[in-house]
């Protein structure tokens, strides 16, 4: 079957890609200044996010960046399946001492050394992740991902064209998920259909691909 648009290949940096993602995380410790997490979502380090931590009653949405990344074991699913889950190491924008005081062990000062256990909180990780942009078209996109995605989940991408420095803001829909290796590790080529786009994005979108098609 003949393709509606002609797919163009694209080197991964003539366009920038990004995705809200959400996932849940066990906090294993954690000071005024950050935390260590243990999720099956990666975080890739120098990327901000949001870290919502609620306990007996109280929330706490803070601000910060992933620093580090290890890989932290298995976990096994229902069916014999299992995820990888990795540790990351996330500092926050700012000191919070009332976070000690969420995780039940009262203000400690400013030594940046005192860190406490945790393991009985969760916290709910928010980001926006990268994507290496493989190809394009008026129809979809083929991205790397770090993380897989579901064939037939819907997700909000932004695009940003080396044109303007407002980001395209389309609605898509996961047409392909497909484990790969590069340099031993493990990565994800992710197609996404658009589905919904404002009609003034949709035209900047279609002449930017005839660019592309015409080079």
């Amino acid at each position: 079957m003949r393709r509606q648009y002609k797919r163009v290949p694209l080197k991964g940096d003539e366009i920038r890609a990004e995705m809200m993602t959400e996932a849940t995380a066990q906090v294993t410790d954690l000071s005024p200044f950050g935390m260590r997490v243990k999720t099956s979502k990666r975080l890739r380090p120098g990327s901000p996010c949001t870290v919502t931590l609620g306990k007996n009653g109280s929330v706490l949405v803070l601000q910060g960046k992933s620093v580090w990344e290890k890989f932290a074991g298995w976990a096994a699913k229902p069916g014999g399946q299992v995820d990888a889950l990795f540790f990351s190491g996330i500092r926050l924008n700012d000191e919070h001492q009332d976070l000690m005081e969420l995780a039940g062990y009262g203000a400690c000062g400013s030594d940046k050394a005192v860190r406490v256990k945790a393991s009985d909180m969760t916290a709910q990780l928010s980001n926006a992740e990268s994507l290496t942009v493989l190809n394009l078209c008026y129809g979809g996109v083929l991205t790397e991902a770090l993380n897989p995605l579901q064939p037939g989940n819907e997700r909000i991408i932004r695009l940003f064209l080396p044109d303007d420095t407002d980001p395209i803001k389309c609605m898509t829909r996961v047409t392909s998920c497909k484990p790969v290796r590069r340099e031993s590790e493990k990565l994800y080529h992710i197609g996404f259909e658009f589905l919904a786009m404002d009609d003034s994005q949709a035209e900047r979108l279609k002449i930017f691909t005839l660019m592309l098609s015409a080079i």
